[in-house]
């Protein structure tokens, strides 16, 4: 009974591992997915922080873009490193995905609509 055990587990390893894995996007395919996905609305805008910036009004930025249909994604910007890390290609296609995502919000709203709506953020956490 062991051994059917094993062997059926065997049997189930090799073909899990032999199942064909998803290709990670190029940069250019990245770029594609997101240009598709902004011309169908699915507005996503990508806010880089540091470590050190003010973030006491994330939410209130969030939800006046939310009320707009932008949903908002942050990302956090780390110091420099004195360690190189090789970036892999997942990362890549992100920051491609990214970059085009918010050139393309920048282009539709502008980039002071983004700005007032910062403002706004702030004066409403005051409140």
């Amino acid at each position: 009974m062991k051994i059917v055990l094993i062997i059926s587990f065997c049997f189930l390893s090799i073909l899990s591992c032999s199942e064909k894995k998803e290709a990670i996007p190029n940069c250019q395919d990245a770029e594609k997915l997101a240009k598709s996905d902004f011309e169908k609305g699915k507005y996503i805008y990508y806010v880089y922080q540091d470590l050190t910036d003010d973030k006491s009004f994330n939410k209130e930025f969030s939800e006046i873009l939310k009320s707009k249909n932008i949903t908002v994604i942050y990302k956090t910007k780390y110091p420099p490193s004195c360690i190189i890390e090789a970036e892999e290609n997942l990362e890549k296609s992100k920051k491609c995905y990214q970059r085009l995502m918010n050139l393309e919000m920048e282009a539709k709203f502008g980039n002071p609509f983004f700005d007032s709506i910062r403002i706004e953020a702030k004066k409403t956490h005051k409140n």
